[in-house]
């Protein structure tokens, strides 16, 4: 009862979601697919594949997914197929890139659910069990994620196993929220979808390499509700040297959140229904919130970042295109304020550091209650 309590409490200001308490067992065996795209991954293949094919109360299906990988770790997923029955493998014959894998492994499965996860990166005990078990008693969910433990080295920390609370948001509430927020709520790739609901909204876009997960998550609350499993871990999320995340070209922040806004639009687009100026209009929440979320990156830039000073305009020009009312906002007077001051004063001066301490709470603060109650 206090754990719904509080949950409640995180989540004033968002949209109202309904918080239940796990109800009956998983009865059945339901089949979920699981695709596992690889691009020179192999030596993290078979602890990825173990720990989907050895998920207990669902029966489980794996496809491996390799991107024509130069390192052997083509055979590496046909040495792991022929040792499992539930394990195959396509091979691309050349190199196709992230999106394009990830559609060639949805559209080979026909698992009642479906979940893609990268080859890098695996699931913590009971996963798909928890995930399934709230579809399967909220109808209307198209898709249930929880939360990612990340890790460096095996064997990864112990996860939280134990579901204290469901949570079901309607659709279109999700997505507002997504939107208020200007951010993706699902941290890593861990939400297992209904293949009914892929088939309506089709797969991952061509051209969103960077932010087409969030896009596909956001087309997909337009036609369900939502889901999450609270209070435990879903995923163990590998850190390395090699991370797609870390190593594609996106990786300024500014860059991200260009990225970002192009999810926003494709996702908004009408191509899976809903009224236009209905879109639209949520399509102007997401860029009120995306450009006052550009000046608050501007404003840490200026104060932190080795070309903080030189970003500024570019952080300011972004925002202003997406929405002119941003000019003169509290945010973007602080700003000005530093610059006003200059980098080096900014950055000695008692005030602006001690509003830099309050951001880093905020920033703080919000990471705990997006891991408590999924927003």
């Amino acid at each position: 009862m206090l754990d719904a309590t509080l949950q409640r409490l995180t989540l004033t200001g968002y949209s109202k979601a309904r918080i239940t308490r796990p109800s009956g067992r998983l009865t059945g065996t339901p089949r979920v697919s699981v695709v596992v795209p690889c691009y020179k991954y192999g030596h993290f293949l078979r602890a990825c594949v173990e720990s989907v094919v050895s998920q207990q109360d669902i029966d489980v299906d794996v496809l491996i997914v390799d991107d024509a990988s130069p390192d052997g770790s083509g055979a590496v997923a046909e040495a792991i197929a022929a040792a499992d029955p539930r394990v195959r493998v396509h091979r691309n014959a050349t190199n196709q890139g992230n999106i394009a894998t990830y559609n060639i492994g949805l559209s080979q499965v026909d698992g009642e659910y479906v979940l893609l996860v990268s080859a890098d990166d695996m699931l913590t005990p009971g996963a798909l069990s928890r995930a399934v078990h709230l579809m399967e008693t909220n109808p209307s969910v198209g898709f249930v994620y929880g939360w990612s433990i990340e890790f460096h080295d095996e064997p990864p920390p112990p996860a939280r196993t134990r579901v204290r609370r469901w949570s079901v948001w309607p659709g279109e509430g999700w997505l507002l929220d997504n939107c208020r927020r200007a951010s993706n709520v699902i941290r890593s790739s861990d939400a297992v979808i209904r293949r009914s609901v892929l088939e309506r909204v089709g797969g991952y876009r061509e051209g969103l390499p960077h932010s087409g997960d969030h896009e596909w998550w956001m087309r997909a609350a337009q036609v369900a509700d939502v889901g999450m499993v609270c209070g435990v871990d879903q995923l163990y999320y590998r850190i390395h040297s090699t991370n797609a995340s870390r190593t594609m070209m996106y990786a300024s922040t500014l860059a991200n959140l260009r990225e970002t806004k192009r999810a926003f639009d494709a996702a908004l687009d009408g191509s899976v229904g809903g009224d236009p100026a209905r879109l639209a209009a949520i399509r102007q929440i997401a860029y009120r919130a995306l450009a006052r979320k550009a000046l608050w990156f501007a404003s840490w830039d200026y104060m932190s970042g080795a070309d903080g000073a030189a970003n500024a305009p570019a952080y300011r020009e972004f925002a202003l295109a997406l929405d002119p009312d941003v000019a003169g906002s509290r945010r973007w007077r602080a700003l000005e304020r530093r610059e006003t001051a200059g980098v080096e004063r900014a950055r000695r001066a008692p005030g602006f550091r001690a509003r830099e301490m309050v951001r880093d709470l905020e920033g703080r603060i919000a990471w705990r209650r997006q891991r408590f109650s999924g927003v």
